[in-house]
């Protein structure tokens, strides 16, 4: 068998020949599978895997593709994609190169509002708690909305006809296509840095869901929800539903509907003014009713002042009367009470009682001396009769007649008994006059112990 003629390629001549083959065969397709291994790299760029139950491809999007589609693509999600085939050749791996694609069976736009939605939801950005009450009577409006469609002169109308005094600020705004949303955040942003209005209505008429969907972005959406001041959305019509709608304070079903939420309707207060003023009036009619019926009753129960006066004058006139009597009585006895202290005190009175408290006081003394006489009389014999009887038994007087007292010299007992001494101890005698110093030399024993 002969061999053909040989061909040698290097590696790279072959991926390359294969990629323009590739290439020239699938210039462009539509691919339908389910994403895997969806990752964003730094860059922007898209990179993931499309397979089916048999076999699977690599895909790329690149950063300026990416930016134009809706939603987000996430692993487990069916699309249908259009792209080409190319070959990547530092690894000789064929890919597929993408340039739009869609979900299976729900709208591109429809998936990403729910993305956003579920992952806003989950921030907080939608909590009631967040909401801010709109304020009763504004002075200020604020309209972030077209400056030439028709929902902003509905709006500024409905306010003029409402509450004519209120003051209203446009801050225009383009609400639909690519450079709706920042217009929509910038509009926003100088009504807020005006500080001067008390609540703000952000919204356009009604169109399609690609029309409205300049505020389903999300930096519409963040900056209405972190918005200072209270906010009304008004977008399309009343089956229309934007993510602004669920981030604002409040949600108008259409701009008019908005204008008539913000502001009161003058003849309504008008009305309310009338019906309080009523309710007021009878209400002041209706007690002072009620103050005369308690004040005539009250009339009827009290007694006639005068006839109160005159009885507490009479009342006065008795109690003078008898203050005046009493008085003349105490003074008619003081009178006599003194006159009878002022007769006995008359010299000549004075002089007799004095004269007889002398002779009373005479008359006393010489009882009192008496009295002291003869008790002391009697003492003194009695204090006689006791000296001579003491006289009669005192040692001193026995020793005058002779006898004496014989006492040991250091204890200073009294010797009685002959055998109670011994031969050289001393002794001392006491005499009527002065002792004797003596020692013993012998002694003798009593005539009955002999």
């Amino acid at each position: 068998m002969e061999l053909p003629e040989r061909k040698i390629y290097t590696v790279s001549e072959f991926t390359e020949k294969l990629k323009t083959m590739l290439e020239r065969e699938f210039p462009s397709l539509w691919i339908q599978g389910e994403v895997s291994n969806f990752r964003q790299a730094a860059s922007g760029h898209l990179y993931f895997t499309l397979k089916d139950d048999a076999a699977q491809v690599r895909c790329v999007m690149f950063k300026l593709q990416s930016r134009f589609m809706k939603f987000r693509p996430e692993d487990g999600l069916q699309v249908i994609a259009w792209g080409r085939v190319s070959v990547y050749s530092p690894r000789g791996e064929y890919q597929l190169i993408i340039d739009t694609m869609e979900p299976v069976g729900f709208g591109s736009l429809m998936l990403a509002f729910e993305q956003l939605k579920r992952k806003l939801e989950a921030e907080g950005l939608f909590d009631p708690s967040r909401k801010k009450p709109l304020p009763r009577f504004p002075r200020r409006v604020g309209l972030v909305t077209s400056s030439s469609g028709a929902a902003v002169l509905d709006m500024i109308r409905i306010i003029r006809r409402r509450l004519p005094r209120t003051h209203i600020l446009v801050s225009p705004a383009t609400v639909q296509g690519d450079k709706a949303p920042t217009e929509i955040v910038h509009a926003l942003q100088r009504l807020c840095e005006t500080g001067d209005v008390d609540v703000i209505v952000v919204g356009r008429g009604g169109g399609s869901i690609e029309d409205l969907w300049a505020f389903n972005d999300e930096r519409v959406v963040r900056a209405v929800a972190y918005c200072p001041f209270p906010t009304v959305a008004a977008v399309g019509h009343e089956t229309d539903f934007t993510l602004t709608d669920f981030a604002a304070d409040v949600r108008a079903s259409t701009p008019s509907a908005a204008a008539e939420l913000v502001v009161p309707d003058r003849r309504d207060l008008r009305d309310v003014v009338v019906h309080l003023g009523a309710r007021l009036r009878n209400g002041m009619l209706t007690a002072l009713d009620r103050r005369d019926v308690a004040l005539r009753d009250l009339l009827k129960r009290v007694r006639d002042p005068r006839r109160d006066i005159g009885e507490r004058r009479m009342r006065v006139d008795e109690l003078f009367l008898r203050l005046t009597g009493t008085m003349n009585r105490k003074l008619a006895e003081l009178r006599q009470e003194v006159g009878a202290v002022t007769e006995r005190l008359r010299p000549e009175h004075l002089e007799m009682g004095l004269l007889m408290q002398r002779e009373l006081c005479h008359a006393l003394f010489e009882r009192l001396i008496r009295a002291t006489r003869d008790p002391l009389t009697n003492g003194r014999r009695s204090v006689e009769t006791l000296a001579a009887r003491l006289d009669a038994l005192s040692p001193l007087a026995v020793l005058s007649r002779g006898y004496s007292i014989t006492f040991d010299r250091q204890t200073r007992a009294v010797i009685t008994d002959a055998s109670t001494v011994s031969s050289g101890q001393d002794l001392a005698v006491r005499l009527r006059r002065g002792e004797l110093l003596c020692r013993i030399t012998e002694t003798r024993p009593a005539e009955d112990e002999a």
